[in-house]
């Protein structure tokens, strides 16, 4: 029991619902506005930047499409363990992008949990196109900046 009571005091919930609970409802608004009000593409620059309306059962890149229980169970896995490293690293430079990175995973976690239990196979919506990159959402996104920001900031801490 004392563990729980640790566990608590060293998550910051305040933060986390500031943050993180935004993040999560403006990237599920995106899909849903994506989903019902993108009926036709549009791009500029010649086809390399637009919005233009597709699924994916998959995870970054579209590795392990067609296979959403197991891309479900090992995004699961990724929140554990970034809800740990949260706890741990609390008020640290790194906390920040990992609040990012749990923003964008909850919000595709929620979005394949409801396709899969309505029976669409968990697809998640994608709708920015981006040059080569594979069509992507604000979850992406925000997965995406998190980790980048991670990396500066764990090669910035390696340099002093």
């Amino acid at each position: 029991m004392q563990g729980l009571r640790q566990f608590k005091r060293s998550l910051d919930l305040n933060k986390y619902y500031f943050i993180v609970l935004p993040l999560v409802i403006f990237d599920l608004l995106s899909k849903f506005l994506a989903k019902q009000f993108l009926i036709k593409d549009y791009f500029i620059l010649n086809k390399q930047v637009g919005l233009e309306l597709t699924y994916n059962t998959g995870i970054a890149w579209g590795f392990f499409s067609g296979h959403a229980r197991y891309t479900l169970i090992l995004s699961l896995g990724v929140l554990i363990w970034l809800i740990r490293e949260i706890t741990i690293n609390n008020e640290s430079e790194s906390t920040f992008p990992l609040y990012l990175i749990l923003s964008g995973a909850l919000g595709n976690i929620i979005e394949r949990t409801y396709g899969l239990l309505i029976g669409n196979n968990g697809k998640v919506t994608d709708f920015f196109v981006l040059g080569p990159i594979p069509n992507f959402n604000i979850a992406d996104a925000l997965i995406s900046i998190g980790l980048a920001y991670l990396i500066y900031t764990e090669l910035r801490s390696v340099t002093k």
